[in-house]
């Protein structure tokens, strides 16, 4: 079994250390928040809670809108080549004489 001592553990509840700041609970105020748009009159007083812009819908996925490149690119039809060589790979555009039609 373990005494402990009298002036060993802290003297007060921790709730109570700062007593000024704490107010009785029979008189706690209830400030009524009230909500309004930025850059307003009543965005200025004490008991205002500004709210946010609306989205802008920048990150929201769009359908992409068929296209004559990607037509073209799904059948296979670009006028277009790669050039493999030492220096690296490279696009070769292919002309009506090189046999593109």
């Amino acid at each position: 079994m373990v005494v402990e001592e009298a002036g060993s553990g802290p003297s007060k509840r921790v709730g109570d250390r700062c007593p000024q700041l704490q107010e009785p609970l029979g008189h706690v105020k209830k400030s009524k928040q009230q909500v309004s748009d930025g850059f307003t009159v009543k965005a200025m007083m004490k008991n205002a809670v500004v709210r946010g812009p609306p989205l802008a819908g920048a990150f929201k996925e769009r359908p992409t809108k068929p296209t004559v490149f990607r037509m073209f690119y799904d059948r296979g039809d670009l006028p277009i080549a790669l050039e493999h060589d030492a220096k690296g790979n490279r696009i070769a555009w292919k002309t009506i004489e090189d046999g593109f039609r």
